[in-house]
C-alpha cells in the first residue's frame, strides 16, 4: 500500500510538472511566435502594396 502512494505522489508530481510545462508554453512561447508572424505579414503586406505600386505606374507609362 505505501508503494502505491508513493507511486501515486510520484505521478501526481510529474503531472504537476507537464501542466507546469504546458502552460509556459502556452502562455509564452505561443504569444511570441504570434507577434513574429503578426510582424512577417504586415513586412508582407507592405512589400505587396510597394509592388502593385510599381505595377500601376508601370501601367500607366504603357498606356
Amino acid at each position: 500500500m505505501q508503494e502505491t502512494d508513493q507511486l501515486v505522489q510520484k505521478l501526481d508530481k510529474e503531472v504537476a510538472i507537464i501542466n507546469e510545462k504546458l502552460d509556459t508554453l502556452e502562455n509564452n512561447h505561443l504569444a511570441h511566435i504570434k507577434k513574429d508572424i503578426d510582424r512577417i505579414l504586415y513586412v508582407l503586406g507592405a512589400v505587396g502594396l510597394a509592388v502593385l505600386g510599381e505595377l500601376f505606374l508601370l501601367l500607366n507609362k504603357i498606356l
